[in-house]
């Protein structure tokens, strides 16, 4: 039987298809991001011995007629693979048995299906030219691969097996696609020192710290305004790297900077260079696609979903899921163990999500010290001295950190009432301030339902001036408009404006979004997210700030006191009721170290689940795990409310339509899903239990359409009376939906 000749997939032979795989390593290899070439060499037997079992007759008949899997007729083909693997030909066998074994998720286990499946097993081997024992010697090696994972390998040779199997991943899923499994990053260094002669700049001391830098770990504290986009770009030099933030809004935002920053729009020269990942991906993609009236471009959506472009601006749960160990894991991993991460505005993340980055971070770091070199930065205005404290303790004396406090700006001149915001005192401080000059104002509140009170009463007063508000309950479509509002406001100048301009918020408005206000009015929650609200005042720091600029209530009131630790609450009121006046960089980081030390905040809800979680992760999950969990706790999913599907019901089921039907292009089918999508939103999946009335059938999966009241005002609300299943579930026992 010739192997190379079967077939693969139904226009690739098995060795067309290994050859690619090949080709992929190659790549890798060339690029510097395998340097060992040990692994280079197990690399290579593992792409050319992976889909031979795929020889086997069933295979052959299934990808020549169709049809599904069988499993009394058919052994997966990884298992079968393994058989052909020439043990004197690898440098680690066990690692390569792993790699090929477990390339594709299989729900047995392979010692189950050697276990009841010896008859047929035998068969396909007559088919292959093996002898009789080879049956038993491969069963040997399945269950020895299991026992040396759980007991016997070492933590170096687990990372070796893990490493080979997600490089294996990498070429095949690039090899499949045709796609090249990485891009070449050889234009960042030239495009920022660019960016830099356009302007007739000089690097400044961050910057340049950076750049003399860039072999290391770095943990940077730097105020807004200091240039920290361009500093952890120069650290990242001409590499690979992933820019990791916590908001869509924030990382849209990014994008579209980075963007511009790298290339030449008119030519696409991005399309090779930077990606967006994050759920809406496929929307904004579109968009744009919309936009510039040209096709949506799969390819590149296709190269941003595999991680293939040098520059990556996308959530934590992007790539720091690996930490999670689902299968499949060991691809984000490898992509991982050759690039580097500028992690931004860390001290927004839950307790759940930042044991995930935290847990990331060490595996990247282990890996790095033996593999690749890995590197990551943390830069933001102000950083957790707990989390300082983990990161240092991870990478040890490979770490160097720096403090540019000193370097900013002095730009606010704080307030502070200990008592309840309200929307008179909103009306107040504006009456106190408006004067004779335009101006724009800021408010921040620390859940949807204080926000929408105050948008309702503002809006309802006699206030001459132009009130909006901006959260994450609002339909996708209407969100984007709002985002594009609350940006569009930020760049009009005083003297551009006929009329003040209101925007009450919520901490979506926290994380990189480059909005620069006249004054805030804001809820403290704790010194790191006021801070962070802090950088939306008078960002560059040349407006007059002789009076005050930012007022803070430091009362809790409502729903929020389920989504702000008391603990950490505490410490910061005391922290900022120490403050009256003008407020520097420096002293911001002083009241974080001195208020909210790890000796202060140990007992603190957030810092005992973070402690439980990180736990968890080290001790319980391990390189065998077969599941796919979400690193953030709440479980939310996507929802059409009644209002907007009656309103718009000719246009879904005009889109269902399109996707039903097999007379559309993929570009057609693309944008009717996105349309729909466009009138859902997101909300946790107890409220879909709760409120669901029926489902809007789609190719793959089904949309809820819940029974809530929405308008592009104030976005969506549950009322209770509404509730389709009567059972009394007091919103407090399910997970928030009211929190940003």
């Amino acid at each position: 039987m010739n192997i190379e000749d079967k077939l693969a997939k139904p226009d690739k032979t098995i060795g067309q298809h290994s050859n690619e795989l090949i080709e992929q390593a190659k790549l890798l290899y060339k690029l510097g991001y395998i340097k060992s070439d040990d692994l280079y060499s197990d690399l290579l037997v593992s792409c050319l011995k992976h889909d031979n079992g795929k020889a086997n007759s069933q295979f052959q008949k299934r990808i020549t007629k169709g049809g599904n899997f069988q499993p009394e007729q058919e052994i997966p083909h990884s298992i079968l693979s393994t058989f052909f693997i020439d043990k004197s030909e690898c440098i680690k066998p066990i690692s390569v048995y792993f790699a090929v074994l477990y390339h594709h998720y299989n729900k047995d286990s392979p010692v189950t299906v050697f276990k009841e499946n010896r008859e047929l097993i035998e068969k396909f081997l007559a088919e292959f030219g093996f002898d009789t024992n080879s049956y038993n010697k491969m069963k040997r090696n399945i269950k020895k691969i299991k026992t040396l994972f759980e007991t016997e390998l070492s933590d170096e040779e687990k990372q070796y097996a893990v490493l080979l199997k997600g490089l294996l991943h990498k070429c095949d899923y690039s090899a499949s696609a045709g796609l090249d499994c990485e891009k070449v990053n050889d234009f960042l260094t030239d495009s920022l020192n660019n960016w830099k002669n356009t302007r007739n700049i000089h690097y400044n001391e961050l910057q340049e710290f950076c750049i003399k830098n860039t072999d290391s770990n770095l943990i940077v504290t730097a105020p807004t305004g200091m240039g920290k986009t361009e500093a952890g770009l120069l650290w990242c030099g001409d590499n690979k790297c992933f820019f990791v933030l916590p908001l869509k809004t924030a990382i849209n935002a990014m994008y579209e900077r980075i963007k511009k920053l790298c290339g030449d729009n008119s030519q696409e020269d991005y399309k090779e260079r930077v990606a967006l990942v994050h759920s809406d991906m496929k929307s904004y993609y579109l968009e744009d696609s919309i936009i510039s009236g040209k096709n949506y471009d799969f390819a590149y959506a296709q190269c941003s979903k595999q991680l293939a472009l040098p520059i990556t601006i996308c959530t934590p749960d992007q790539i720091f899921d690996f930490a999670l160990k689902y299968a499949g894991y060991e691809y984000k991993l490898a992509v991982a163990s050759y690039s580097k991460f500028i992690i931004d505005e860390i001290q927004m993340y839950s307790p759940d999500v930042l044991a995930a980055i935290i847990y990331a971070i060490e595996m990247i770091h282990t890996l790095g010290g033996k593999v690749a070199g890995i590197s990551v930065t943390l830069i933001t205005a102000t950083l957790p001295p707990f989390v300082r404290n983990e990161i240092e303790k991870i990478l040890g004396t490979d770490v160097k950190t720096s403090d540019f406090s000193d370097k900013g700006k002095l730009r606010h001149n704080v307030k502070v009432y200990e008592k309840n915001l309200q929307s008179d005192d909103i009306i107040k401080i504006f009456d106190d301030t408006i004067c004779d000059k335009v101006k724009k104002y800021l408010v921040v509140c620390n859940s949807i339902d204080i926000a929408n009170k105050m948008y309702t009463e503002i809006k309802n007063s006699d206030i001459n001036a132009s009130v909006n508000l901006f959260h994450s309950n609002f339909t996708k479509n209407d969100r984007k408009t709002k985002e594009n509002a609350i940006l569009a406001a930020s760049e009009k100048t005083n003297e551009s404006m006929n009329i003040p301009e209101i925007w009450i918020s919520t901490s979506v408005v926290e994380a990189s979004l480059d909005i620069d206000f006249d004054i805030l009015i804001t809820e403290l929650s704790d010194l790191f997210s006021l801070f962070q609200r802090f950088g939306r005042v008078n960002r560059k720091g040349n407006k007059d700030f002789s009076s005050y600029n930012c007022f803070v209530f430091t009362e809790i009131q409502g729903n929020a006191h389920r989504f702000v630790d008391d603990a950490i609450h505490s410490l910061s009121k005391q922290a900022i009721l120490s403050v009256d006046g003008i407020i520097s960089e420096v002293l911001k980081q002083e009241l974080i170290d001195e208020y909210l030390s790890v000796e202060k905040i140990e007992k603190s809800k957030y810092f005992q689940e973070y402690r439980k979680i990180y736990k968890y992760y080290k001790e319980n999950v391990d390189y065998l795990s077969l599941k796919k969990d979400g690193i953030r706790s709440i479980d939310r999913s996507d929802a059409v409310p009644i209002d907007v599907y009656n309103q718009n019901e000719s246009a879904i089921e005009k889109a269902l339509e399109v996707l039903k039907s097999d007379t559309y292009s993929r570009d057609d089918k693309l944008k009717a899903n996105e349309e729909i999508l466009g009138f859902t939103v997101s909300v946790p999946k107890f409220r879909i239990d709760d409120y669901e009335i029926k489902k809007l059938k789609m190719p793959y999966t089904e949309l809820p359409v819940i029974n809530s009241s929405y308008d592009s005002e104030c976005g969506i609300r549950f009322d209770k009376e509404k509730k389709t299943k009567k059972q009394d579930k007091s919103d407090d026992n399910g997970e928030p939906d009211n929190f940003i």
